[in-house]
């Protein structure tokens, strides 16, 4: 393994790290720890209170993932700067850096607006695909990869799968951001109901953060059941699906907890970590089925080919 391969996995671990201590501050309400951005009550040493020290080590945490998206960056120009499926996504990663430390200065300024919440996961969650995307091209530019034969319309249920995940994840942190977690009592019925009654904007946005998980399992489903049958073809394709699916399951469980529990800070944290790990998971599947780094690397080249279709495997 490269120096520049371990450096793009333990950037990416630390970008998951970063997501899940987000979601620790927000989970016991410790955003405001840290009243001012870019110091800390005034100073850059936080005072030994929790919320601080929780709030402080989230902007510690973050600030050590930036160095090290930079040096991913700065590596990648030095020594890769004509390879552009790792050249490009990194370029990108250091974009949505800046933009994500300017949400975040804004998220406390503007003292923890759901919206801006939802924005600022929405940009952490692109930047972990795209150092998912950096760190595949690093390891497929030292060992050309093979390819997956699977269905033509597996790759497109995939696909599916991250984007439903995206929309979940992100209702689901707009909801929590707005204190709206509890507007449905108990699970899997929302106030005693299939279909509650939506009189309130806080029942709507929890029913359809339910609804659009229940999409995303079917789909889930789906794409597990296909790609084990195709498992001969394609083992890593099946393995990833059956554990994407897996992590859904855990994750319906998890969330059902935070109502049985009355929004307790650990079924938050893990509500989050879950949905993370299922996200990556789907983002690296999708990668490889897509060949993703190899569609950059030929554009805007004429392929024989539909990219993705029958690509992937290294």
């Amino acid at each position: 393994m490269t120096g520049f391969q371990r450096l793009c996995i333990a950037t990416t671990a630390l970008v998951f790290v970063l997501i899940v201590l987000g979601g620790t501050v927000r989970a016991t309400d410790s955003g405001l720890g840290c009243p001012d951005w870019p110091r800390c009550h005034g100073s850059f040493i936080p005072k030994w209170e929790k919320h601080t020290l929780i709030e402080y080590s989230h902007r510690l945490t973050a600030s050590v993932a930036g160095v090290m998206v930079f040096a991913v960056a700065i590596w990648a120009w030095k020594s890769y700067r004509h390879t552009r499926s790792i050249f490009y996504p990194a370029v990108a990663t250091v974009l949505l850096l800046l933009v994500q430390g300017g949400l975040g200065g804004l998220t406390v300024i503007q003292e923890l607006p759901p919206e801006i919440v939802t924005v600022h996961l929405a940009t952490a969650l692109t930047l972990f695909a795209l150092l998912c995307l950096v760190t595949v091209a690093a390891f497929a530019n030292e060992k050309p990869i093979g390819s997956f034969r699977v269905p033509a319309n597996l790759p497109g249920i995939a696909l599916t799968a991250s984007a439903l995940t995206f929309a979940v994840m992100l209702i689901g942190a707009y909801v929590a951001g707005a204190g709206y977690s509890l507007a449905c009592s108990g699970w899997p019925l929302c106030n005693g109901s299939v279909v509650p009654a939506m009189s309130a904007e806080s029942v709507q946005l929890v029913f359809f953060h339910r609804l659009f998980a229940l999409a995303l399992g079917l789909n889930l489903l789906a794409l597990a059941f296909m790609a084990r049958r195709n498992r001969a073809d394609s083992g890593l394709v099946a393995n990833l699906s059956v554990a994407a699916l897996l992590a859904y399951v855990l994750q319906a469980l998890v969330g059902a907890s935070n109502i049985w529990t009355d929004i307790a800070d650990v079924a938050q944290i893990a509500h989050l970590a879950v949905g993370t790990a299922l996200w990556g998971i789907l983002a690296y599947l999708d990668i490889r089925l897509f060949a993703l780094h190899q569609m950059l690397d030929e554009f805007p080249e004429k392929r024989s080919t539909p990219p993705g279709l029958a690509r992937a495997a290294r």
